[in-house]
């Protein structure tokens, strides 16, 4: 899809910082961007943004980096391709002239090496949310964690999304949805020749139906706002919510990347 002539002509010409927009578009709803009403210092662990009149509280994370450059990485990496040699001495990529094929262990292992990074932005957020519904006197199951990924692409859409659903199944229970999203980073689906940004919403078992009507509601918003502010997209898509929603996505690398 990079490759289309003309394809970057009308891309904006640079990333929009995603934490000034947000705050942005949670004050134009009426909502409250914590830091405008609590100043420094804090007691608490603050989780960003809180809508009241739903009982809803919000923490933005941002995945700016890209986590396979990390030595954590790389050190499992290597330790991984030393087991993948062991078992076939004559692997060898396509590029150097192998079939490239690994055994069914190997990609669920590789997958799994991104899970520390993941991991620890989950258990900040769990703690912000708790300590901010708290301090709001919210007692539902509302936290909700915006998850940016504009800058993790390594893997596809689906796999990071999996690897998130499967770590909120286990641990951090304050996290009652989570949203993941790309505002920089464009997406496309098998056989739509349209780039996408992402809204996709996943909840744990005890989230209210209230709570997927509002983030519903917002991803909507959201998405007029944008236009508000970047200009008109193309045509939105409204997808029922499933474990096959983003199977076959990839992220769009920008120009030089």
């Amino acid at each position: 899809m990079r490759d289309i002539p003309g394809f970057w002509q009308n891309a904006p010409p640079e990333p929009v910082p995603v934490e000034p927009l947000l705050q942005k578009f949670v004050r134009s709803l009426g909502g409250i961007v914590v830091h405008d009403v609590i100043p420094e210092p804090r007691n608490f662990q603050n989780a960003d943004f809180a809508f009241l009149d739903e009982g809803v509280i919000a923490e933005l994370k941002e995945i700016e980096t890209e986590f396979s450059s990390t030595a954590a990485f790389r050190e499992g990496f290597k330790t991984l391709m030393h087991e993948l040699l062991d078992e076939q001495p004559e692997w060898r990529p396509d590029l150097f002239g192998g079939d490239g094929k690994v055994p069914g262990w190997f990609h669920p292992r590789l997958v799994r090496l991104y899970r520390p990074p993941l991991s620890r932005i989950l258990k900040k957020a769990n703690r912000q949310l708790r300590e901010t519904k708290t301090h709001f006197g919210v007692t539902s199951d509302t936290g909700t964690l915006l998850l940016v990924n504009d800058g993790f692409t390594s893997i596809s859409p689906e796999f990071v999304r999996a690897q998130v659903s499967e770590l909120l199944s286990h641990s951090y229970s304050s996290i009652s949805c989570c949203i993941y999203m790309t505002v920089n980073r464009y997406v496309e689906f098998p056989g739509d020749p349209e780039p996408k940004l992402l809204w996709v919403a996943a909840y744990g078992d005890t989230a209210p139906d209230s709570l997927v009507a509002f983030v519903d509601d917002l991803g909507r918003k959201w998405f007029d706002f944008l236009e508000g502010e970047l200009g008109p997209f193309a045509p939105r898509s409204e997808l029922p919510v499933s474990e096959d929603t983003l199977r076959g996505t990839s992220a769009i690398r920008l120009p030089g990347e």
